[in-house]
């Protein structure tokens, strides 16, 4: 019996990292997750808020949001509240060195797209 209880263990353990490696069959991968981030503080832009609106409804097999900020803290927490979940970053009207370059350094994985109103749709396929 002792003499099996070490190949027991060894099984085990390879069964038990063989299931953390191996993804599950039928297990699909997260679909890809963005955010558009529009900035208000010099204004409404009603044609960037529309464009944006209509791209994060037009998105098949992703999970996209729309935040509208209003001051660059806004933008700042913003872009690191949804770089810290993994989400890429699609700006209109960021201000870059407050909102955005603290944040990419901090999140170097996170993808940052700047756009104006007419490039959203492409930025969020």
């Amino acid at each position: 019996m002792t003499r099996l209880l070490p190949i027991f263990l060894i099984a085990a353990l390879v069964l038990g990292v063989a299931g953390f490696v191996l993804p599950a069959e039928g297990q699909s991968p997260a679909p890809p997750r963005f955010v558009v981030v529009v900035d208000e503080s010099a204004g409404r832009d009603q044609a960037a808020v529309d464009a944006a609106t209509r791209a994060v409804k037009a998105a098949r097999g992703a999970d996209g949001e729309l935040r509208i900020t209003r001051t660059p803290t806004e933008q700042l927490s913003v872009t690191s509240y949804f770089a810290a979940r993994g989400y890429d970053v699609i700006g209109v009207g960021l201000d870059r060195e407050i909102a955005v370059d603290p944040v990419a350094e901090r999140y170097p994985d996170t993808r940052f797209s700047f756009v104006g109103a007419d490039g959203v749709a492409a930025a969020a396929r």
